[in-house]
């Protein structure tokens, strides 16, 4: 019984983590990456690449980058409990919450219970590692839990050397790059890091036939469909997206490290930083964290990130333990994915990407910690100790910060709570075609509405390049179609600035008379969309 009180205390973190999770569920809208997979489920025609098999139109990759694995997973979800955030997200928060676990696993073999606990705990309570698995911003939940699920069966690979364990590492492993072709960088980080710290370990795999066509086929059978799709398409996800950043500096690639390190990266990104109007119902049960925000005074940065980076600075303790190839290892992988990340275009200037090292740092901190308790076993352990429960405690104010704000201020206009009644009153307008004329709309309407409501897939993009003829053709075209109704943000809310008034103007240009059927507003009263109708 007493071996079993460790896992019994883990699964009540990931618990803890779950139900944390699920208190913010019903606070945001569904955003663009949370459920831009739903095309594949509605319109698998309009996915990146997919293949007939009989008369059914199979879905491969969603974009250059992304497969459909999660799209995949969630068919049955969806048949089974309907399009709501219930639905959408309890499966990811549960994800999330077996990475956890996952990660005390591992975190077991490599620190005494106590540590084990204590850094899983600072996993679980990380308030964007949380937050971007409930909404799943990236996406990132499943990349989560593969990350993780390959650690943990290399860990076990090492123990045993049985082949099943490098099947499923390399399984895992092909999975997550299907899910995403931008774990490439931390399979590159960590695969390098493994060559210099592993490689008599890996010579062993190479020279065993038996372990090494385990691993062959079991990342093979996980990367089929990316390795498909880039095998007839001339590698369009490599040619497509690998080139050097220039642009974005990598001093501000750091900073967002930093701030997802801090917990603070999502504060007027997800959540506003400023209240524009009072919550309407509001409840009992909001009223505490409320308080407690204004107790704390509104702490946005946990102490975490100061020591995530003690951890990487006191490495050089486990140099002479029995654990510094380990410890090398991930702090070379770490930084071998950074430099990727640093040096790519469109990578890393994002928590969605940033969050993607986790939990690398927490398992180096895992190893850190235990080498001072073998060498301070009595002051230096306790102290540590309670660095890292101190570090919780810390995490465990931003997030109350977070529902504070969520509550007080509300979602920003990327996750806006608006959205469902927006679709619901789309719904109600039957026959007709929408005509989402900016960004962060279309993909929320097939969401909700399960497929069910009509619009045009293009035009987000359309209305922005009214300059070009083609544009203007497929605008005209749809003005002059009776059936359509336009939906706009209202105005100085777009995501592509001046959308709203670049069709207004350039409908009354053609002659069409302008209409707003409904403004539809968040829970705090906010006015945040409008739908259009244009008539001659």
């Amino acid at each position: 019984m007493r071996k079993a009180l460790p896992w019994l205390a883990a699964a009540g973190i990931s618990l803890l983590f779950c139900l944390i999770g699920v208190v913010f569920i019903p606070y945001a809208g569904a955003q663009y990456d949370e459920v831009l997979f739903a095309d594949a489920i509605y319109a698998p025609d309009s996915v990146e690449y997919f293949e007939h098999v009989g008369s059914r139109q199979v879905p491969v990759m969603l974009m250059t980058y992304i497969g459909t694995l999660k799209a995949a997973l969630y068919v049955p979800v969806f048949k089974l409990l309907g399009n709501n955030h219930v639905s959408l997200r309890v499966p990811v928060l549960l994800a999330g919450a077996l990475s956890v676990f996952t990660f005390f696993a591992i975190a077991r073999r490599l620190a005494p219970a106590k540590f084990a606990l204590a850094v899983t705990a600072l996993l679980a309570t990380d308030a964007v590692y949380l937050l971007t698995s409930v909404f799943d911003w990236g996406p990132v939940a499943l990349q989560h839990v593969l990350l993780a699920a390959a650690l943990f069966c290399g860990f076990r690979y090492a123990e045993t050397k049985q082949a099943r364990w490098t099947f499923a590492c390399a399984l895992a492993a092909g999975l997550a790059l299907w899910d995403k072709a931008i774990f490439i960088w931390l399979l590159t980080g960590l695969g390098i890091a493994l060559v210099l710290c592993f490689h008599t370990g890996l010579w062993a795999i190479a020279a065993n036939r038996r372990l090494s066509l385990a691993a062959a086929a079991g990342f093979l059978l996980g990367a089929a469909p990316f390795i498909y799709y880039n095998g007839i398409t001339q590698l369009r996800t490599f040619t497509a997206n690998a080139e050097v950043d220039e642009s974005v500096p990598a001093s501000y690639k750091l900073l967002m490290i930093d701030k997802t390190l801090d917990g603070s990266g999502l504060f007027g990104y997800v959540v506003r930083e400023s209240p524009e109007g009072y919550p309407e119902n509001l409840k009992f049960v909001e009223k505490p964290p409320l308080w407690l925000s204004g107790v704390l005074h509104a702490p946005q940065r946990s102490w975490q990130h100061l020591l995530l980076v003690a951890g990487l600075m006191l490495a050089p303790l486990t140099w002479f333990g029995e654990r510094r190839r380990l410890a090398l290892f991930l702090l070379l992988g770490t930084v071998f994915s950074v430099v990727l990340m640093l040096s790519t275009r469109n990578a890393g200037a994002s928590q969605h990407h940033t969050i993607l090292l986790w939990p690398v740092p927490q398992l180096l901190l895992a190893i850190v910690l235990a080498e001072i308790s073998a060498r301070w076993p009595r002051k230096g352990a306790a102290a540590a100790l309670a660095a890292v429960l101190l570090c919780v405690a810390s995490n465990l104010t931003v997030l109350n910060q977070y529902l504070a704000q969520f509550i007080s201020s509300g979602p920003t206009v990327i996750w806006t709570n608006a959205i469902r009644p927006l679709v619901n009153e789309l719904g109600l307008h039957h026959g007709r075609m929408v005509f989402a004329a900016d960004w962060g709309i279309s993909e929320q309407v097939q969401f909700y509405g399960a497929g069910r409501i009509g619009f045009h897939r293009p035009a987000d993009g359309v209305v922005i390049s009214l300059h070009e003829p083609l544009s203007q053709a497929y605008v005209e075209k749809q003005l002059a179609d009776p059936r359509t109704l336009f939906v706009t943000h209202t105005e100085g809310r777009e995501m592509f600035v001046g959308v709203r008034r670049k069709l207004i103007e350039f409908a009354a240009e053609k002659g069409y008379g302008h209409q707003i059927l409904k403004v539809i507003k968040d829970r705090h009263g906010v006015p945040i969309f409008e739908i259009h109708e244009f008539k001659r």
